[in-house]
């Protein structure tokens, strides 16, 4: 989701970064099709709708207008933020193996939805959660760093790229990521300084579909561990005294 603040009435190369960012939404979703056979896992179907749910927001909010309807805008993407949070936690939580890691999503999740509520109906006068987002943004970049020490800590051998979730996880870093600080000073910036910091926002937008692309199109390689214990237990390793 990449809204702009006042819609889509802006100069001309400004509405070409939103119009390249608005149909990349596109680009993982042909993707996924051309590559079903690979994405009939539960999960990727609902990374699939979440591609699709982003689409749909944005064909609904760049219509409108920021002053106009600043309490509509304001309900969807608190309700778009927290349906997002949703689907990444619960799907690094799926990913994860480590217990203690598991916990700490769990009870940060129950802290987000307490926090996203209480912003929600104690905050006026705005377009946009920007502080509630920003949250998100910190605990699920978070998440995916747990997610990587996870990896790192299992004894599998296969390279970590060959797993979608991999490429999951790195769209949800780079998209967060890019837009942590605007998030953070979406409500204190003047309009033409958050316009021209918005364009890293519609990058990171292009970029996480892209991988969620990739994502959709990667064969998961099966775990050789197998191999590799035969490779060791092989009579080349054996004491060169035995008989």
């Amino acid at each position: 989701m990449f809204y702009i603040f006042g819609g889509i009435k802006t100069p001309t190369i400004d509405s070409l970064f939103i119009y390249i960012s608005y149909f990349s939404h596109l680009i993982p979703l042909l993707v996924f099709f051309l590559f079903y056979q690979r994405n009939k896992g539960v999960w990727a179907k609902v990374l699939l709708v979440y591609v699709a749910l982003c689409f749909t927001n944005d064909s609904v909010l760049l219509p409108l207008d920021n002053v106009v309807h600043q309490k509509l805008i304001y309900t969807i993407l608190s309700g778009f933020t927290i349906t997002e949070y949703s689907l990444f936690a619960f799907f690094l939580y799926s990913i994860i193996a480590n217990k203690t890691f598991k916990l700490i999503i769990l009870i940060a999740t129950i802290g987000f939805y307490l926090f996203a509520l209480y912003y929600f109906f104690t905050s006026s006068g705005r377009s946009f959660d920007s502080l509630a987002a920003s949250v998100e943004s910190i605990l699920i970049i978070t998440f995916c760093i747990l997610y990587l020490f996870d990896q790192l800590n299992k004894p599998q051998m296969m390279f970590i790229y060959q797993d979608p979730n991999f490429w999951f996880v790195v769209g949800f870093m780079v998209y967060l990521s890019g837009n942590l600080f605007l998030f953070i000073q979406a409500n204190s910036l003047h309009s033409d300084i958050r316009a021209n910091f918005w364009k890293i926002a519609l990058f990171s937008n292009v970029v996480k579909n892209i991988l969620f692309a990739i994502a959709f199109s990667t064969k998961k390689a099966k775990p050789i561990q197998g191999e590799f214990g035969d490779l060791f237990n092989n009579d080349i390793f054996e004491n060169p005294s035995k008989s």
